[in-house]
């Protein structure tokens, strides 16, 4: 496995249409949801895997060496939006819970999460790897979707908001970039079907 760097961004400039530094941090209300355990533990979990991308992007890149429209979309867009999605959702954690010691827990859990998320875990062929892609997008579109109409805190709602559209717009890259791998590699509705049920 290769060495893995342990920086972690205090800011990003990604590709787009909002940015940490810009969301309204003085309307956040912390009593709403200071209290509540629940919603901690949703979204301090969610920081460590979205400021983690970076792990992840490696093993894509490498999945998908040669093709320099995807490599580059992943670098250039799709990592610093993820990373992006890291950032706001630890800042937030760090005010309405600051007693908690983020960055102590985050190397716990990267710690753990380094040696599960290897590129040896990826899908065989790159169409099946895309098809996988949508279903994680999907997946935490439907996560923030649900933050966002959960909780009661402004700010929170903001932030998820804006991580769920980010997650749509993910999801319509990997579903075009699946469609041309899937026509490329000739790959079997049998060979898609393994690919979302492992």
């Amino acid at each position: 496995m290769n060495e893995i760097s342990f920086n972690l961004p205090d800011s990003v400039q990604p590709h787009a249409t909002w940015a940490v530094d810009a969301l309204p941090w003085d309307v956040l209300e912390p009593e709403r949801i200071a209290s509540d355990e629940t919603m901690f533990f949703l979204i301090a979990s969610a920081s460590f895997v979205e400021i983690t991308t970076d792990l992840y992007t490696q093993n894509l890149v490498e999945h998908y060496a040669g093709d320099s429209e995807v490599v580059n979309w992943l670098t250039d867009h799709w990592q610093p939006e993820e990373l992006q999605h890291g950032v706001a959702l630890k800042r937030y954690v760090q005010k309405v819970w600051p007693g908690f010691d983020w960055d102590r827990a985050y190397q716990g859990f990267f710690a753990e999460y380094a040696r599960l998320c290897i590129s040896e875990q990826l899908e065989v062929t790159r169409a099946q790897e895309m098809v996988a892609r949508c279903i994680v997008e999907t997946g935490t579109s439907s996560y923030y979707t649900m933050l966002r109409d959960f909780c009661t805190e402004p700010l929170l709602k903001r932030i998820a908001h804006h991580i769920r559209n980010d997650e749509i717009g993910h999801y319509k890259y990997f579903y075009r970039y699946f469609r041309q791998y899937a026509a490329r590699e000739h790959v079997s509705r049998w060979a898609i079907l393994q690919a979302l049920w492992t």
